[in-house]
């Protein structure tokens, strides 16, 4: 029965992604596997892999309905980054991984004050805060749980967002 229902699922899914655009979406944030888009028809499809599973993963959307397979997170690049913000503030970060802090070294001079925003994997910000106009900036983060973190630095109408690793 199992295999009946999940065939007919994937007949309906495959006769949808041929009448639609943009159909699976990248929405992983991992750094394992591989993305390929691929144009069959005029309409273009974004297809990943995920390191240790045999199948693609991604999310299928037409509006009404949304459907997820696959080992899969929110898209929270799409959560943190601000479109409308050029993406090319010079900052280096070190160390990285971390244990208690950061230091975050700005390659340009700082005008105004520089917003710094740390979220986890699933998009909630763990940490944000706001400080003076310097080309160097230690940030404690020692209340963080060890894991993988997205960090965004925004200052002089740049920004710049990078992966961080608390051990």
């Amino acid at each position: 029965m199992r295999v009946c229902l999940l065939i007919c699922i994937c007949c309906f899914l495959q006769q949808k992604m041929q009448s639609q655009t943009n159909l699976l979406v990248r929405s992983t944030t991992g750094t394992s596997g591989n993305s390929a888009v691929i144009v069959q028809d005029n309409a273009s499809y974004m297809v990943q892999e995920s390191i240790g599973q045999p199948s693609a993963i991604g999310t299928f959307n037409n509006g009404s309905y949304s459907i997820r397979q696959g080992f899969i997170q929110p898209n929270v690049l799409s959560q943190v980054m601000d479109i409308n913000v050029p993406l090319n503030l010079q900052v280096s970060i070190y160390p990285n991984p971390f244990k208690e802090q950061i230091s975050l070294t700005f390659n340009e001079d700082i005008e105004g004050e520089v917003v710094l925003t740390v979220c986890n994997m699933l998009g909630a910000n763990v940490f944000f805060g706001a400080f003076a106009s310097l080309n160097q900036i230690d940030v404690k983060l020692n209340n963080l749980q060890s894991g993988e973190y997205i960090l965004k630095a925004v200052a002089n109408n740049k920004q710049f967002i990078g992966k961080i690793l608390k051990n």
